[in-house]
């Protein structure tokens, strides 16, 4: 690739106008977009990344173009143009929608930073904006979801601890932090990729600064698990307290934003 070209510029003068030439996508142009997807799309992208193009449409015209692509089982198709590696993939509305519907962090994160580099009518965000992360109807979904997901995770905890098994209470701490660092994002506006870079990105909001230390002894007080020989230890674990402090600042904050502290009952898409 040029040097002279970053890669979303790359991605509109060379990966687009070679995608559109091919046979697969040319009885269809009209009903295609093309998204740019990934790194290169949010920013995140260095001089090794791929450029990576989502071809989204209806599923009837899915159907036509995919032939023998392995899209299905998420392989994407891959070329390189100038030095630089393309990766293309077809995919419905329908199933972006479905996800979308179900809070899928992935599928937020990856089509709400989506970029169009050809959008017929603007059918891609006309038709999936109240679904994707900028809505406010989602937005408040999720953080709801999630804080109380969240208390009901931490009872968890305390029964994991009352067994007794260390494997079993580490798992649920480590889901813990995850599950901590994704409300402190969506608190923070800060958008977050669930799959990497998760303590990087989710703190840097003003929440999340003001929470870092709090989060630094939560995961530090892990490391205690390693010195318990028996149940009777456990009783000095600090997660818990550390824990509950982090919850109700959390709680607090969310209920200062205007939404709701506890559900009638758990919303599932945040298992």
């Amino acid at each position: 690739m040029s040097s002279s070209l970053d890669r979303r510029q790359f991605a509109r003068e060379v990966c687009l106008p070679y995608l559109i030439t091919l046979e697969r996508f040319r009885d269809d142009l009209d009903l295609l977009s093309f998204m740019l997807v990934g790194s290169v799309a949010t920013g995140h992208d260095d001089e090794n990344s791929d450029v990576d193009v989502a071809v989204v449409c209806e599923r009837r015209v899915y159907d036509s173009i995919s032939g023998s692509a392995d899209w299905d089982r998420g392989r994407p198709t891959e070329e390189h143009l100038d030095g630089v590696q393309l990766q293309y993939y077809g995919i419905s509305f329908e199933q972006i929608e479905k996800r979308l519907s179900e809070l899928d962090d992935v599928y937020l994160h990856v089509y709400s930073n989506a970029i169009s580099l050809r959008d017929p009518n603007g059918q891609y965000f006309e038709r999936l904006a109240p679904l994707l992360a900028g809505s406010p109807d989602v937005r408040r979904e999720r953080v709801e979801g999630k804080l109380d997901m969240l208390v009901r995770r931490a009872c968890a905890m305390r029964q994991a601890i009352q067994a007794g098994d260390i494997m079993s209470i580490a798992q649920v701490c480590l889901e813990l932090l995850r599950r901590s660092l994704e409300l402190i994002a969506l608190l923070d506006g800060v958008d977050f990729d669930p799959r990497k870079r998760l303590f990087m990105t989710a703190l840097r909001g003003e929440l999340g600064r003001e929470l870092e230390p709090v989060f630094r002894r939560l995961v530090s007080s892990l490391g205690e698990l390693g010195d318990f020989r028996d149940s009777a230890d456990l009783a000095h674990f600090s997660y818990p307290s550390h824990l509950d402090g982090l919850v109700a600042a959390l709680s607090d904050e969310a209920r200062g934003q205007g939404f709701r502290v506890g559900l009638q009952g758990p919303d599932l898409r945040q298992v």
